[in-house]
């Protein structure tokens, strides 16, 4: 004989829960679909820059702005899903650099995670970093997750030589700024350095205050920039 606990069979207690399998499918579909909407928007910004409105982004969707509304409660929906989009792809090249890389090295592809997205798409750049969305302290902050990253990764450099890794956050988010700027400035002055140019130029900036770090714990480092760096006059 099954026991009854308040009505409920130990049997019904061990049994999986039903789930409906239209609702389930709605939404997987309601996923994807948002996931195109995204992907519509980052086109739309791509093609007419950082001030697309949602007819662009309808008209780059094949839909109607009735349609993408079902899916986003409003634009500042999607504009900061479209930002989440970005923000990972940053973080994730992030977590692509090989973890025994030394902090000049670190620097250097924080500094090519951002160059990157500026050169493959320098509307979608100047939408994220420049649209109030993300400056709003409610909403999401470009510099914040990107800095978390490089302030893990630093932190671990500054353990690895004795030092509280503790001094890695303010190192790490005056980093991600320092880049962010200069970003800005070469995304209006793109014939002043070529990317590769910038790259080495900022990263021997931000290197020369590491290595001293480094050589304050006894290791062998070199502070000096790469030869043709800084061109003398």
């Amino acid at each position: 004989m099954k026991e009854h606990v308040s009505g409920v069979t130990a049997n019904d207690e061990d049994a999986e829960p039903r789930v409906d399998g239209r609702s389930a499918r709605w939404n997987e579909h309601r996923v994807t679909r948002k996931e195109e909407l995204i992907d519509a928007a980052l086109t739309a910004i791509d093609e007419y820059g950082s001030e697309v409105g949602m007819d662009q982004i309808a008209a780059a969707a094949h839909t109607s702005k009735p349609v993408i509304y079902r899916y986003f409660a409003d634009k500042n929906e999607l504009y900061r899903a479209v930002g989440r989009r970005v923000i990972d792809r940053i973080v994730q090249a992030l977590h692509d650099v090989p973890p025994e890389s030394d902090p000049r090295a670190l620097m250097l592809a924080s500094i090519d995670a951002y160059l990157q997205l500026l050169d493959d798409h320098p509307q979608l750049f100047r939408f994220v970093t420049q649209n109030r969305l993300f400056g709003d302290p409610t909403s999401i902050e470009f510099n914040n997750p990107v800095a978390e990253v490089l302030t893990a990764a630093l932190g671990e450099q500054l353990r690895a030589i004795g030092f509280d890794p503790a001094g890695a956050r303010p190192w790490g988010a005056a980093a991600v700024g320092f880049i962010r700027s200069a970003s800005l400035w070469w995304l209006d002055n793109p014939g002043a350095m070529t990317r590769q140019q910038l790259t080495d130029y900022l990263g021997a900036l931000l290197w020369g205050g590491g290595a001293g770090i480094f050589q304050l714990a006894g290791r062998e480092v070199d502070a000096r920039p790469a030869d043709g760096v800084f061109r003398r006059l």
